[in-house]
Parts: C-alpha cells; structure tokens; sequence
C-alpha cells in the first residue's frame, strides 16, 4: 500500500476550507482517496446526524499522486479532523511553496509502529507535520464510505437553486429558528420557492420565504442571479420549472400573518397572496414538495455555508425520506464546477416524533 501526492497550487486551500467544517461537526472524520477523487466523509453518528461529504477531484488537488492498494487502489483512513485543520492552517499561514503528503508509519514506541499522514512543505521555513491515523480501513469500511458518496443527489424530482445571497439568507432564518421550535417546515416549490417555518404551541411563529429577486420595498431577503438568464431561485431540471410569470416577486421574512390573496393555477403563484398562502396554494396543487427536519440538524446541515459556496441546491428526495443540500463553487474550482462539491443529507423527522414535540409544545 503506497500513497504520496505533490499539492496543486489550490490544493492546500481547498481542504482548509472543507476541513473547519467537519470540526465543528464532530472529532471524527474519514478520507477515501480513490484513483480519481478525494472525499472527506462524516456519516450520521459522527456528524450527530447527517451524512455529509466533500468530493474533489484528484488532479484539483494534487499535481501528481501515486496511488497503490490491494482494494483497487482505494485507501480509507480516519483521523481527528482538529488535527487536519492544525496542519493545514499552518501551511497556508507559512506560505508554502512546495508541499508533499503521504502515507507513513512511525515507530512510536519500541516496537510499536502507527501510521500517520506526513506533510512536507517547502518554503520561507521548511516543516514537516504529522497527522495521526486509525487504519487503513479494510475493504468494508471503504465500501461503507462508498455507499455515503454515490447516495446523494438521486431520487430527487426537482432541485431549488439558491445563489449565494439566498444560501447566507437561509442560514439566518434557522439561525433565528433555535429559540422558537425544535422542528421546522421545509418546503420546495416548482415557482421557484423556499420556505421555511417553524411553530411553537402548534402555531406558526417564526418563518422565512426565499423568492425571486425582491422588488425595491422589500430588502430582507435579496436573491440576486443565479446565471445568465436566471433572477431567482431557479428550479433544476428546467422541465420541472412551473414559473412562467413575468412578474419580479418579492422575498422577506415574516412573523405570524398570513396575508390575502385571490389563488392561482396550478405552477404559479399569487403576488398578492401572503406566503401561508402561497404555500398551501402550491401544496394543493401539487407543485411544493415538503419535508418536517430538526433545527439543529438544519443548522448543521448549513455548516457548508462557512465554505464560500457560489450556490447551494435544495432538494427533497421522492415520498419526503430526507432532504438534500449540495453546494457548488462554479468557477472557484481550477478543473470546472464539478471539480468540488459538499454534500449534505438530513433525515426527515418521523410522524412519532412530530407527535411528541407537538405535545411537548402543548
């Protein structure tokens, strides 16, 4: 078993920018480095319930790798990610030049010998740095991590596509949800839609709407462009897109209320409507897909924003079983925007537990 790879010139800033976020979610995390990809992976006991992974391409970050194991050259290590984020802070703040990892295994004690990864960097002041290691991980564990990275962004009908400004927009709203209630709403629209409320008594009290880009009288919640053509939040794949208004909509926060409004057909939404309304327009319809998730683990879920994202999409999977969250960094990425993603999936609450935080809130 072999590996030893030279970092690209973004290679070192791309894990120091995943790795804090795996920090804060728990003191675990694995590495699959594959002939093609790395991944970092925390599954739902390590992140304390979700499964969440970065994937980036191998030549992103690595000028050249050599790669060798009995499992197809795949190798699966687990290390504290306190200690990657230790390492990795300090090669960007040293301004390295040149840096090298591979895989070691460092006599300890007598006799006794642990693997380790080691970095070597070159610059103003030459270091090496250890990171302690638990493995290598044998054939099972490494299809395990498999099973985590291939499960997302599959059974999902349609995708919301938030810009930056809405992704940052969504994270304040629950951030302001965890002293209200302990489960929110989350819902997609095919108009282009998110919403998001959270109740307590059994009454809605706290919620946020993202729409499209919001008219001068309404600055709460800005969604600016996603792409060439696009002014909202856009609905992935395009034939699942039921805005056809030309209209510009608005976007806020809200408290209570539910505003009034006329109805509309099917796919399009009333701008006169409130948005309790709006939305139990497009659950009759059939056009908002809907999914009850935990503050908390919303919150965690939205870790990723931390990372610069250029977008983020929003998806919930097919009967409501969980939620996905990819987020994208576009043009950030040297080898094209599918060189780098995060992967979020969170578990939906069960219709028992919904039961029982109602009768807490009661």
């Amino acid at each position: 078993m072999k590996f030893k790879a030279t970092f690209s010139s973004v290679g070192v800033q791309w894990l120091e920018r995943f790795a804090p976020i795996f920090d804060k979610l728990g003191k675990e995390l694995s590495v699959l480095f594959t002939p093609n990809s790395i991944h970092l992976v925390q599954n739902h006991a390590e992140s304390g319930g979700i499964e969440i992974h970065a994937d980036l391409l191998k030549d992103e970050v690595f000028d050249a790798c050599l790669l060798q194991s009995a499992n197809d050259n795949k190798i699966g290590v687990r290390l504290e990610p306190a200690s990657l984020c230790r390492v990795l802070r300090g090669l960007v703040g040293s301004e390295a030049t040149h840096v090298e990892v591979k895989l070691i295994k460092r006599e300890v004690a007598p006799g006794t010998s642990l693997p380790f990864l080691c970095f070597d960097s070159k610059g103003v002041v030459d270091v090496v740095q250890d990171v302690p290691l638990a493995g290598p991980l044998n054939r099972r564990e490494v299809e395990d991590l498999e099973t985590i990275v291939q499960a997302n962004v599959v059974d999902v009908p349609y995708w919301l596509c938030l810009d930056r400004a809405a992704t940052e927009a969504a994270h304040a709203a629950v951030e302001r949800f965890r002293a209200v209630g302990d489960v929110v709403e989350l819902a997609t629209t095919k108009a282009g839609s998110l919403h998001l409320t959270t109740n307590k008594g059994g009454h809605v009290a706290l919620g946020a709407e993202l729409r499209r880009v919001p008219s001068d009288d309404t600055a709460v919640v800005p969604v600016r462009p996603l792409s060439r053509g696009a002014r909202r939040a856009g609905v992935l794949p395009a034939s699942e897109d039921r805005y056809e208004s030309s209209r510009a909509g608005g976007g806020g926060a809200w408290d209570g209320g539910t505003g009034r409004g006329t109805g509309t057909q099917p796919g399009l939404e009333d701008e006169s409507a409130g948005p309790c309304e709006r939305l139990a327009e497009s659950k009759a319809c059939g056009e908002a897909s809907v999914a009850n998730v935990g503050t908390r683990t919303l919150r965690r879920s939205l870790s990723g924003v931390a990372s610069n994202p250029s977008r983020a999409l929003v998806g919930v999977a097919g009967h409501g079983r969980h939620v996905e969250l990819v987020f994208r960094y576009d043009r950030q990425a040297v080898r094209g925007p599918d060189a780098v993603g995060l992967m979020v999936r969170m578990p939906v609450e069960e219709d028992d537990e919904l039961e029982r935080w109602e009768e807490d809130s009661d």
